[in-house]
């Protein structure tokens, strides 16, 4: 029995007949003068009496056919997207890593097309596309006279449209030659609309005694629209089956062959109508001798499943991370570029580090929003081992809201300057965080006691060092703030007399921090944390007071960590050039790496970042000094205890800053390895206040945790003494 809603669409076909009249009779006779006159020009063309004239007067204004010839060639016509991937898992342990599609980049007007030539396509795929679409198609001199005449019936007695009957030559013709507006027909057909498809005849005759029939459904199956915004075989044979047009089989062949004449019934949004009008593409195929019966029966019989919504086909893994690469492959190739030129990019993004990054992250957040208490989520734990490193909270904080709802974490190679894993916030689909906002690129946030190495390591390059005496005591500055003197407190309220810097530096003590400020001057801590990396407090010297070696002024996540790395790699700062137009005198010239390698769709390499660049920024005996002071864990014992949440495993050396404002807006940690720096940030998006999370509290558990993972299977290695 026939389904309901072919009935529905066989009486609407004959209710319309029915109010059509006689005006039903008037188009049709326009279509049929307009048929013979074609009929008359192409006898005349065939047999080449008066070509001339006739085809003069019929084409003057047509489209150049020839354009045609352009198609594949450039971005304008292939629309290809740009895929971007990070390293996966290694599952045989040889130290070869899966490649993992994190982000896919799509014109959203012009689709997801793939180009490839007809000889790479499957048999199946060109047999089922000429039974359903043209079965003259190796014959005809570019239309069906057939076809045009069953659609003329169609027309006149069943009350179809003037859409009918097109070859596969003319729907080449129209899908390309045809502007885009004038390719709709409407329920009110027009007398343009008998002109198109005049057009459209004329053209495909002549497109098809220019061309092969081989290069014409090249042309066909490369351009045609499938649904799910796929244009071609090759894409609409990813987005359905997640594999390449070569790899179809016989019933999957059949089934994205009937999508083109009604994309909106194909397996994903409609996958029993879909299933259907497969049927009749096999029943095609048999009966013009492409298939067997057996086949015939074998593919319609055989279960097929879509692999995806086209919501679930462009997830974004690791947003931040994937948008921000984004962001610089249109710096580097331009937007248009990025959109279609079907660009293949390998990150430096390692999947793995990432998704620790991510869920511990989360973790902390949730256990400080009093959300699982002193648990960790059961769920992930299976996947995300370095949850079992997040160090228990106190007995006070456990199931208490401490008013906190992101955190944000960056790790980079400091060997290479390559990003391995970037978190902007624990959830970038989440609006009442703000999610979307790449906390560790854009947010401009203050660091606290995290940036003291920047005062003191001036301090160092003005002939100080690690056993100066400080003093912590009560002073007032006599700088104005408000009106008022300045004098600093420390974090624990109290002052600890006179200190090496190393000790004052360890335990994060406020008031020697601000006296070397003081001693060494304002610019030129600031001079030092511009040449290290940091790209923000370009507001002028005179902006800033005495308090910014407290973190008074604001910074970047990323920035941080990778001035970090200057010390960490012994003076030397290593990534790749800052692009000409956006140097800035006094500034880092160079920048973390994203992009390893960028090739087009050909496979051709137009970016390699293969050899790391260099700039000795300090001398190996600064760094090694900070180094040494920054991992003296011993040192850092008086204010934040030992063992704590700044030290790792089987006493691995290890650097690393904490960093607390005043009213808790911001926690922070940055440490580092030989191997690995970390930076890891606890907040709101929205600047509003936590409640009595400092950053070792917040950010460095998190740090920790990251940190013994990463390093559970690496060697212990240290700082050289220069």
């Amino acid at each position: 029995m026939p389904k309901t809603s072919r009935i529905i669409n066989w009486r609407y076909r004959r209710l319309s007949r029915s109010r059509r009249g006689g005006r039903q009779w008037l188009r049709a006779l326009t279509i049929l003068l307009t048929l013979l006159v074609l009929f008359v020009v192409g006898s005349l063309l065939s047999a080449g009496i008066g070509t001339s004239a006739v085809y003069a007067y019929f084409t003057r204004d047509l489209p150049d056919f020839t354009e045609l010839e352009k198609l594949g060639q450039d971005v304008d016509t292939t629309f290809e997207t740009t895929k971007i991937y990070a390293w996966g898992d290694d599952p045989d342990g040889d130290g070869q890593r899966n490649l993992v599609l994190i982000y896919e980049v799509i014109d959203p007007l012009g689709g997801d097309r793939q180009w490839i030539p007809l000889a790479q396509m499957p048999q199946n795929i060109i047999d089922a596309t000429v039974a359903i679409e043209d079965k003259s198609f190796w014959t005809n001199q570019g239309f069906d006279v057939e076809g045009i005449g069953r659609a003329f019936y169609e027309y006149v007695l069943e009350g179809g449209g003037v859409q009918g009957g097109s070859s596969i030559t003319q729907q080449v013709v129209k899908n390309n030659l045809i502007e885009p507006e004038r390719r709709v027909v409407g329920e009110d057909v027009g007398f343009d609309d008998y002109q198109r498809k005049a057009e459209e005849l004329l053209l495909a005759q002549r497109v098809s005694r220019e061309y092969t029939k081989e290069q014409i459904l090249e042309w066909y199956l490369n351009t045609n629209f499938y649904g799910n915004l796929a244009y071609g075989i090759e894409a609409a044979a990813r987005v359905y089956y997640d594999k390449t047009a070569a790899e179809l089989t016989l019933a999957e062949a059949a089934m994205l062959a009937a999508i083109p004449q009604s994309p909106a019934l194909n397996p994903i949004d409609n996958p029993e109508e879909a299933q259907f009008r497969q049927q009749l593409v096999l029943d095609a195929m048999l009966r013009e001798g492409y298939i067997t019966a057996e086949a015939a029966v074998a593919a319609k019989y055989t279960p097929l499943e879509a692999v995806a919504t086209l919501e679930e086909r462009f997830d974004i893994i690791a947003p931040h991370f994937a948008l921000y690469v984004r962001k610089e492959l249109e710096d580097r190739f331009g937007p248009e570029m990025v959109l279609r030129g079907g660009l293949t990019v390998y990150t430096s993004l390692d999947l793995s580090l990432q998704r620790q990054a991510e869920c511990v992250a989360r973790a902390q957040v949730s256990r400080l929003s009093g959300v699982i208490g002193d648990g960790l989520p059961a769920d992930e734990l299976a996947d995300c081992p370095a949850l079992n490193y997040l160090a228990p909270l106190r007995s006070a904080d456990i199931g208490v809201d401490h008013d906190v709802n992101n955190a944000a974490v960056v790790a980079l190679d400091p060997n290479t300057g390559e990003i391995r894993a970037m978190v902007g916030s624990i959830d970038y689909w989440n609006e009442t965080i703000d999610g979307s906002f790449n906390v560790a690129v854009d947010g401009l946030r203050q660091p606290g006691s995290s940036f003291k190495p920047f005062t003191y390591l001036t301090g160092l390059s003005q002939g100080f060092t690690p056993a100066t005496m400080l003093l912590d005591v009560e002073t007032d500055f006599g700088t104005p703030y408000n009106g008022i003197a300045y004098v600093p407190q420390n974090y624990d309220r109290a002052f600890h007399g006179p200190l090496r810097m190393r000790e004052a530096l360890q335990n994060s003590y406020n008031v020697p921090a601000v006296e070397m400020m003081s001693l060494v001057g304002v610019d030129n801590v600031i001079r030092t944390a511009h040449s290290l990396g940091v790209t923000s407090l370009d507001a002028g010297p005179n902006q800033y007071g005495l308090s910014l070696t407290l973190g008074g002024g604001e910074v970047k996540l990323l920035d941080m960590a990778y001035a970090f790395s200057v010390m960490d790699n012994m003076g030397v700062m290593i990534g790749q050039p800052v692009p000409e137009e956006e140097q800035r005198l006094g500034f880092r010239q160079l920048e973390p790496v994203s992009i390893l390698r960028v090739e087009d769709r050909n496979g051709q390499i137009i970016y390699e970042y293969s050899e790391p660049s260099r700039r000795e920024i300090l001398t190996p005996q600064l760094a090694y000094l900070m180094n040494d002071m920054l991992s003296d864990r011993l040192a850092r014992c008086p204010a934040f205890g030992c063992p704590n949440a700044l030290e790792l495993p089987d006493n691995r050396p290890v650097a690393a800053k904490t960093g607390s404002t005043n009213d808790f807006r911001d926690a922070w940690t940055i440490g580092y390895t030989p191997q690995m720096v970390v930076g890891v940030w606890l907040g709101n998006t929205d600047n509003s206040r936590m409640s009595d999370v400092p950053g070792s509290k917040g950010a460095a558990p998190v740090w920790q945790a990251l940190m013994t993972w990463i390093h559970q299977d690496l060697p212990i290695a240290s700082w050289p003494q220069p």
